[in-house]
Order: C-alpha cells, then structure tokens, then sequence
C-alpha cells in the first residue's frame, strides 16, 4: 500500500463568514477525510488553529454560537488611537484559552497562519511560537487593531495580502488542497480602496473654492494618526493581491470551495448556523471526489 497523500486546509479570511470554516471541516471529517496541515488567514486561523487543537466540530460550534457581539465587546480594550483603536491585548488572552496557550510544535495537526507586513506588503508565514500571538497578528484588522510588533515587522491582518493561502498549504507539506475561500463584495472594501487612492493622488484641494495648496495637504495628511494611513496602505495592498495564492508550479490536487455567503457582511455573528451550514453544503460536495481520488490511486 502507497503512502497516504497529506490532505491540507487553506482558510480563507471573511469575519463572520469564516464560520463556514467549520462546515468544511465537518464534512470532512463525517466523509473520514483525513486532515493533516491547515493554512488559515484572520477567521481562517482562529478556525484552523482550534481544528489543529483537536477541538471536535460540536464543540468548535458551541464556541462559535457564543461568540455575539456583547462577547465581542467583551474583548474590546480601547487605546489612543495612534496605531489602532483597540490594543488586542484581550483578544489575544482568548486567543491564549482557545489554544490553551499551547505553541505550534504541540499541535495535533501542522498549522501555518498567516499574516501581513504592512510596511513591506509581503506575506508572513508564522508557524512557530505561541500559536494565540500569531492568531492575534493574523486578525489585526487595519485601524481597529494596533499591528503585532514581532522581528520588527509590524504585522496586520493575513487577508489584506493572502485571502486564501493555498501555496502556503501546498508548501507547508500538502499534496492534496482544498482552499475555502469566502471573500466577498459585500464588505465593499473596493469602494474604500479607491476612495484612497484618491485621496493619495491629489495634488491641490479644492475646498469651499479655495485652493488648499500641496504643501499643507501634505502636513495635513501627516498630522492624521497612523492608524488612517496603516488603513490606506492595507488597501492598496489588498487591490494588488486579491487573487488566491496558488504556487505557480503546482504539484498538489486542488479543490476551491465557495460556500454560499456571500450575502453576509463580516460582523454578522449571528449568522453562524446558516455560515456552518453552507459550509457543510461546499464540503460534500468534494468529499466524494476526494475519496475517489484516495481509493484509485490506492492509499486507502
């Protein structure tokens, strides 16, 4: 008998509808695939990092039905605005209980988060260390969360250059990839992109008819907190990466799920049934073929 190709997980980021996550990974499971590496950007992560834990879907379900906004607000620590309105030194406490404040190599599963250098716009691939710190690199959102100084890189939100990471799957050690990607328009992060790439381009200002020249536009724009320009510049970096990351040479099997939510905005916790669910509908729908691809080539 051939060796068991590794089956991996790439989980894309999308807030509330991350939750879809965990239909995926139920009905794999149900349909006894095996996973062995996940990859996750932002909900990605937090889903792939509690999968890896060992954490059953009944329970990972449980957690997610908890999770409403007065628990959210819960872990909202305000801080001066300079970098982020919110420290995420709270989230990353829960973060710590999630993971039972375990560090990667004491994982069931091989894991790779995800996360940005927003000073350079390259992708960072945390797969060592406390796993609760690199959650909480991975879900900086942009403006709401200070960036995770680690290696003096200031690292934000994965999803922001890596919305789906199937190379980082494929990489980590994966022959077979099934990617969930559940990005979608409804956020209009686009509108947002533009807005600022307008507001980088202009030159001289016409407010109320009068010409604000560039000079002050310039000290204006300095004198905004850097929380507004780390939010600009997740951005533009967002508008240049929004393809899924495929490794230009693959060599692994790939299925590219997209569970049916697109219609739900990233804050709407309350929708977790209906996220699990469609996940649940996406993830059938491949194990079959998954098992057949198993079965011909022998490993089972």
């Amino acid at each position: 008998m051939k060796e068991r190709p590794r089956i991996g997980l790439a989980l894309g980021g999308g807030g509330a509808r991350g939750y879809a996550h965990l239909g995926v990974i139920k009905a794999l499971q149900e349909a006894d695939i095996p996973i062995d590496i996940i990859a996750g950007t932002s909900m990605g992560a937090v889903v792939g990092a509690a999968c890896a834990m060992g954490y059953r879907t009944e329970e990972l379900t449980d957690i997610a039905l908890q999770m409403s906004w007065r628990r959210l607000l819960s872990l909202a620590d305000p801080t001066i605005p300079h970098h982020g309105v919110l420290a995420g030194n709270r989230l990353e406490k829960y973060f710590q209980t999630l993971t039972c404040g375990k560090e990667f190599y004491q994982l069931e599963k091989t894991l790779v988060v995800i996360a940005t250098d927003i000073n350079t716009g390259e992708e960072v691939r945390l797969d060592s260390g406390p796993v609760a710190r690199a959650l909480r690199a991975s879900t900086a959102v942009p403006g709401i969360f200070c960036p995770v100084n680690s290696e003096r890189r200031y690292l934000v939100d994965g999803s922001v250059t890596t919305p789906v990471p199937a190379a980082a799957t494929q990489e980590a050690g994966a022959n077979v990839v099934v990617a969930v990607d559940v990005c979608s328009t409804v956020d209009r992060t686009d509108v947002l992109a533009q807005a600022w790439k307008w507001w980088k381009e202009i030159t001289p200002m016409q407010t109320y008819g009068l010409t604000v020249m560039p000079g002050f536009l310039s000290f204006f724009k300095r004198s905004l907190p850097e929380s507004i320009n780390i939010v600009g510049r997740s951005m533009e970096l967002n508008g240049r990466h929004i393809k899924i990351s495929f490794p230009e040479t693959p060599a692994a099997q790939y299925w590219l799920l997209r569970p049916a939510v697109e219609n739900v905005r990233w804050y709407e916790f309350h929708r977790v049934r209906e996220c699990i669910r469609a996940g649940e509908a996406a993830g059938r729908q491949v194990a079959g073929q998954i098992n057949a691809l198993l079965k011909k080539a022998n490993f089972t």
